[in-house]
């Protein structure tokens, strides 16, 4: 998410907002990646209640070009904060 979100940046993620509505185009989310990692990435599309989502780092990002599209119980919550 370079250079939004550098990789030694701390940031809060809450799955608050997301009771109230679903992740949206824009959001920026943390998802479970298959149990290997959590991944913080943007939500740049949704078809048929999938996410497609993208680093801010086109050049070097793992993200849906790499493991498709994420359903939304793999999502964690939404960055709501950087310290």
């Amino acid at each position: 998410m370079e250079p939004k979100i550098k990789d030694t940046d701390v940031v809060l993620v809450s799955f608050i907002p997301f009771l109230f509505k679903n992740p949206a185009v824009g959001d920026i989310v943390a998802f479970n990646n298959k149990g290997k990692q959590i991944l913080i990435k943007r939500i740049k599309k949704i078809e048929n209640g999938r996410y497609y989502v993208r680093g801010d780092n086109k050049d070097d990002s793992l993200d849906s070009r790499n493991i498709g599209f994420i359903s939304k119980s793999r999502i964690l919550g939404q960055v709501i904060y950087k310290l």
